[in-house]
């Protein structure tokens, strides 16, 4: 930066030689403590009012001179200024000879403006960067960071390193924290709720002149890719891998669950996945049977010895479902290949049989297909041999299979065979803490299976947990999907959002959960914390359930742990709404 295009042009000089009061009179005409004084051309130094004070004003300046003054020569990056800059001016200074001075308002502004530029650097980093202070609280995060993982800005910055840990945001250790009790460089896998992306994270201790540790700078990159690799180990690895799958039980495959009633649903399917008892799968369309089922295999004995197969009982032809299941003869029926063929439980001999819309199955065929399941054997279609099979059969249904026995349409003894371990997977409606991760894993998806970045935005997720979902997850994944490919700008907002999503009564919906709930609808209130409020209505509704959350809990704190959010949120919106604990007690 060249100093010498910003140096002031009314910045009055005094000789060295003039009397103190003509020095006074400049510092008055020009509203300034202090100013230069030269010997000619030269710089001897700064005079300052404070020490003109009860003097003989025809004293000279010569001898109240100050020549330990900061100077800069103009050649001086503006990270090189000294810290201790206390004057008001700093004289521009080359081999002597003063060239002018320039105003400290001046240097704050350049300052300002060189943060800034700083800030557009790292905001637009390939990298996600986070910034602690030195005792791990969250200065600042950049754009890439926020998309990897989907946490806001608003709700970072003022936030502890350990909080985010605690509450789960982080799934492992923070080398953050590592880096601050150690003053060393850390780097680990880190992983995150919202999306179930893994980053490689380096933090590195950041120093003063003293060698005291200020700051912490954590980089953070997208390692994902690395993870498909394991697709490619060697076949000695398969029990190391089987005991990764098992440590994670949040995130399995495509399994996103942190809402605790799918905790609980994965909880039962881990627990009675090594079994070979028939699983019974209960849910609306769309929460994500088949995914279970996936689960269910690979965390059994069968998944090393044989395959997952599936078959949609409402998908084929009930003249052909039989052949289909059970395979036929050469020459069985008219059309049929002359060698025969295998039939579907043939396929899955040895491993498991996922039986997808059992309601649809037709009531001649719920007879054999009973006797498989107790004999574990089959004769094909124009046969008369006894095929023996082992074969664990995991049945899903969204429809209600007792109302079916009652109407007549369903067996009671196929019922009673299928029902020995029945799993219901709650719909999406039910589980809003999935709604998040979910959102973010789906993004990640589709952005890299369409080459794009898209990020959404605060208020469209907002919007998005505030959607029933009838669809359910296959809903949600059609709705990202569609957004990433329909959206042209790289932030998704709400006016990309489909008519049924945006037109969803945001007000109305949480008006109808706090009168159906008198206990504190933390939600709402959390909600309500992501950002600030907008519309009368919603204001007035999120102030009552703050005060009854306060009134509950107590504290400030205990509101936050509450709610999953640190005690500075919860005080910035007790002053948005004008709340104070003394009103409350």
């Amino acid at each position: 930066m060249n100093w010498l295009d910003r140096i002031e042009q009314n910045v009055p000089v005094v000789q060295s030689a003039d009397p103190i009061w003509k020095a006074a009179e400049y510092m008055k005409s020009s509203q300034l403590n202090e100013i230069p004084v030269l010997s000619g051309q030269n710089f001897i130094g700064i005079i300052h009012a404070r020490d003109l004070l009860n003097t003989d004003s025809n004293r000279f300046v010569e001898e109240y001179i100050d020549k330990d003054c900061v100077t800069v020569d103009g050649t001086e990056v503006i990270y090189g200024l000294p810290c201790s800059i206390t004057h008001q001016i700093i004289p521009v200074v080359k081999d002597g000879i003063y060239y002018g001075s320039i105003k400290w308002n001046e240097i704050h502004r350049c300052l300002q403006d060189e943060l800034n530029k700083l800030m557009l650097v790292i905001d637009n980093s390939y990298d996600g960067i986070l910034i602690t202070d030195e005792t791990g609280y969250i200065l600042h995060i950049n754009k890439e960071f926020e998309q990897i993982t989907l946490l806001n800005k608003e709700v970072m910055v003022g936030a502890h390193m350990n909080d985010m840990v605690d509450k789960g945001l982080f799934l492992n250790d923070s080398v953050v924290m590592k880096t601050l009790q150690s003053g060393r460089s850390y780097t680990n896998v880190q992983k995150y709720k919202n999306t179930g992306i893994y980053t490689l994270v380096t933090a590195t201790p950041v120093c003063n002149q003293k060698g005291e540790l200020i700051r912490v700078l954590a980089n953070v990159r997208d390692v994902s890719d690395l993870t498909r690799l394991q697709k490619n180990l060697p076949s000695r690895y398969p029990t190391e891998l089987k005991q990764v799958r098992n440590q994670n039980i949040k995130s399995s495959g495509e399994v996103i669950a942190y809402s605790q009633e799918m905790l609980d649903v994965l909880d039962l399917v881990y627990h009675v996945a090594s079994s070979d008892s028939t699983i019974l799968l209960l849910g609306e369309s769309g929460v994500g049977k088949e995914v279970i089922g996936k689960v269910l295999h690979e965390n059994s004995l069968r998944y090393e010895k044989g395959l997952f197969v599936k078959v949609n009982c409402g998908a084929i032809p009930p003249n052909l479902l039989e052949a289909e299941l059970f395979g036929y003869e050469q020459g069985a029926f008219t059309g049929a290949k002359k060698a025969g063929k295998q039939g579907i439980f043939e396929s899955a001999n040895n491993g498991t049989l996922f039986l997808d819309e059992i309601g649809e199955l037709p009531l001649d065929m719920q007879v054999k297909f009973l006797r498989v399941l107790q004999e574990q054997e089959l004769i094909r279609v124009g046969g008369t041999q006894t095929i023996k099979i082992n074969v664990r059969v995991i049945a899903a249904t969204n429809r209600n299979l007792e109302r079916m026995v009652e109407e007549g349409t369903f067996r009671l003894d196929l019922y009673y065979r299928l029902n020995i371990i029945p799993i219901t997977i709650p719909p999406l409606r039910e589980r809003k803490d999935d709604i998040t991760p979910l959102l973010g894993y789906f993004l990640k998806k589709f952005n890299e299976k369409h080459h794009y970045s898209k990020r959404l935005s605060k208020e469209v997720v907002d919007q998005l947990l505030m959607y029933k979902f009838p669809g359910n997850v296959r809903e949600l994944s059609n709705i990202v999907e569609r957004l990433v490919l329909t959206c042209r700008a790289k932030v998704i907002k709400l006016k990309h959002l489909p008519n049924i999503v945006s037109e969803c009564n945001e007000i109305e919906n949480k008006l109808k959960i706090q009168e159906g709930k008198p206990e504190v609808d933390l939600q709402i209130l959390k909600l309500s914390c992501y950002g600030p409020a907008e519309g009368g209505n919603l204001v007035d509704l999120e102030k009552e359930v703050l005060i009854q959350a306060l009134k509950k809990y107590g504290s400030v704190r205990k509101v936050g742990k509450a709610i999953g959010v640190t005690h500075t949120v919860v005080l910035k919106k007790m002053k948005e709404f004008g709340v104070t604990l003394n009103a409350i007690r």
